[in-house]
């Protein structure tokens, strides 16, 4: 029997499997080492001498490589940064003036006014008054698509008072976030990266413009799982990928879940928020504070950091030696799962937005038409507004039609052709736009 036919006999055995365990350690926990694996294969090329994994999708990954950097004896320092998008964002906003419109006004599940004035950091008072001011009172929570939060984008730049609120709060918030990533040695001269999930790129951004303020040529550099985009004006060559990279593997995007990566390789604390002082024995500590919410998946999490310690008790082979068959394991799972795999990590709970708020089911529970709501023409008939109806979105819509009690077979493959036209219009936009900014 061949490579070929023993990796299809394995494939195939897997989507018999009726064990949430037996998945994760025939699928995700190897697509975790050999991610791991590629990471620190390029730390040694490039001399790297520390990795800092981000709280919290690099928590599980920082396990593994720290385990691996003991098995093998490499001279890599690892340690665990807990920050988030939103503890970083907060005391950038200041430093980008209006351009933070960019980081606040940004689509996502069910995103609302309420919604975009927390990732602004605004009290509720505050954000009460700027929804007089843009005539969004009576529409507070209502769900806006992509197409009205551009609109209201454009309204909130003709609002000064909106923009003294949020330079308000980010210049309070700098001190301790810079106090926290200075503690922890990233203004010292040493050479490190960044490791995380990815998709686009924008923490390493904002951890750079937080540190330039102390050390104006300080360029960060990071390694990460995929990348759909990296920000405008940045060198592609201090963002690397290991999955998929903004110029191309667009039919990995397509088969692939970020939403579902995310919610099963997490820490089981809650979110980083900000940071705060305290008083040590001979200086100021700098002190994430979390969200007093734990992670609403933190039994299961911490069920899944077990499994993934006993996977990499039993694995032993060479550093150089990686199976390279990540694409066959994810893209069958995350693209076409079965209705067991669906309704094991599909009722994990997500959330897309910086706070956290609102948390839902990974593949949520949608009806037959809800489904079909996200075929393209029906799609763009809603967010247009010609069709009057809601567009919920699903972090793993390929879930969502595996658990479609309605749906036979037939009906599932047709929701999943649909599902992966759109995305390919999606990628294909996304890695022509890509091409332009930053070349091939």
């Amino acid at each position: 029997m061949n490579l070929t036919d023993r990796r299809e006999q394995r494939l195939q055995s897997y989507k018999k499997i009726q064990s949430e365990k037996e998945i994760y350690e025939r699928v995700l926990a190897p697509t975790l080492y050999e991610f791991v694996l590629w990471v620190l294969q390029e730390a040694l090329q490039s001399g790297t001498k520390r990795l800092y994994f981000l709280a919290r999708d690099g928590y599980q990954m920082y396990l593994a490589a720290r385990q691996l950097c003991k098995q093998y004896d490499l001279d890599i320092e690892c340690r665990y940064l807990k920050v988030s998008r939103y503890a970083v964002r907060v005391p950038e906003y200041h430093l980008l003036g209006e351009r933070c419109l960019e980081r606040i006004c940004v689509g996502g599940i069910d995103v609302t006014f309420e919604k975009i004035m927390q990732r602004a950091a605004l009290t509720d008072k505050e954000a009460e008054e700027i929804a007089a001011l843009a005539g969004y009172t009576e529409n507070y929570r209502k769900v806006i698509n992509y197409h009205e939060v551009m609109q209201l984008k454009d309204c909130l730049k003709k609002i000064p008072l909106l923009f003294h609120y949020i330079d308000s709060h980010s210049k309070e918030a700098y001190g301790t976030a810079i106090g926290y990533l200075t503690q922890e040695g990233l203004l010292e001269p040493v050479s490190y990266a960044l490791v995380d999930s990815g998709w686009i790129g924008t923490i390493q951004q904002s951890i750079e413009h937080l540190l330039r303020q102390k050390q104006p040529d300080r360029k960060l550099e990071g390694y990460y799982f995929g990348l759909y985009e990296i920000p405008e004006g940045e060198r592609k060559e201090n963002y690397h990928s290991f999955y998929f990279t903004p110029w191309g593997e667009i039919k990995r995007k397509v088969h692939f879940s970020n939403s579902l990566f995310e919610a099963v390789f997490s820490a089981p604390e809650g979110m980083t928020l900000s940071y705060r002082t305290e008083s040590g024995k001979d200086k100021i500590i700098y002190v994430p504070v979390t969200d007093s919410r734990e992670n609403l998946n933190r039994e299961r999490i911490s069920r899944y950091i077990c499994w993934l310690e006993e996977f990499l008790q039993e694995k032993k082979q060479s550093l150089s030696q990686a199976d390279g068959y990540v694409e066959e394991l994810l893209s069958p799972f995350m693209g076409n799962p079965t209705q067991f795999e669906a309704e094991a990590y599909g009722s994990l709970l997500f959330s897309d937005d910086v706070r956290e708020d609102n948390n839902q089911k990974v593949s949520a529970d949608f009806s037959e038409q809800e489904i079909k709501n996200h075929h393209l023409l029906n799609r763009l008939l809603i967010m247009t507004g010609i069709r009057k109806r809601v567009l919920h979105e699903s972090a793993w819509i390929e879930g969502s039609i595996a658990t479609c009690r309605t749906l036979n077979e037939r009906g599932r493959a047709r929701n999943r052709w649909h599902a992966v036209f759109y995305k390919y219009i999606i990628y294909i936009r996304k890695w022509i736009k890509q091409n332009m900014i930053h070349g091939k």
